[in-house]
């Protein structure tokens, strides 16, 4: 269950990316309990559990920072807040999962009122994915963004969708939608995998002819 399928967070984004096969030992995350940040950047914790490590990123409540150093019990965030914040929890995070999340929800189009919000939610989640599986790093020992980037074939140029082919004997034409024939390069890369066209599916309900499905 997500804890907020009202809007976009980093929490339920982990979460959704898990439950699409993402394997938990290439997207290692964690928890920290009873977290304080000074205005120099020194983070403690009483206590954390699962993966907590230098370079994750670190989000709760007030909270939306990096950690730079970590000895188990103590260490430093970068950038440093404005002021102390401190939370009964924070969690830790890929920081790529957190790259993909926050460019995701940068440019999906907030819905209007009139529509159910778990469609911008999820949209924001499918967008996400397919870039996960962009920049996503293997962990030591682990294969699966290598493998998912070669099978989707994310590593390859595509200057636009096949519409006819042919060999010696037999041939095949597509009927080409006029919508292809207007994507960007971002539309072409998100045709490539599923999440990425749920993505498209979702910006298309708004017409045929807005920023970047046009």
């Amino acid at each position: 269950m997500w804890t907020n399928p009202t809007q976009p967070n980093l929490a339920d984004f982990n979460a959704f990316v898990l439950n699409q096969g993402v394997p938990l030992t290439d997207l290692p995350s964690g928890a920290l309990a009873n977290v304080s940040i000074d205005e120099s950047g020194n983070l403690t914790a009483v206590s954390s559990t699962g993966t907590v490590a230098a370079g994750m990123a670190l989000v709760g409540v007030d909270i939306n920072t990096y950690i730079a150093t970590w000895d188990g019990t103590s260490g430093t965030v970068m950038p440093v807040p404005t002021a102390s914040v401190s939370a009964a929890s924070a969690g830790t995070y890929s920081p790529y999962l957190a790259w993909a999340f926050l460019g995701a929800e940068a440019v999906t189009l907030i819905p209007p009122a009139c529509m159910p919000p778990i469609l911008y939610v999820t949209a924001v989640y499918n967008y996400g994915m397919h870039k996960l599986l962009k920049i996503g790093q293997d962990q030591p020992g682990q294969t699966f963004f290598t493998q998912q980037r070669a099978a989707f074939k994310l590593m390859s140029f595509k200057a636009g969708p096949v519409s006819a082919s042919a060999d010696q004997s037999t041939s095949d034409t597509l009927l080409t939608p006029d919508f292809l024939k207007g994507l960007t390069m971002g539309d072409l890369d998100l045709l490539l995998t599923p999440w990425g066209r749920e993505y498209l599916d979702y910006s298309q309900s708004y017409g045929p002819n807005i920023v970047g499905v046009s």
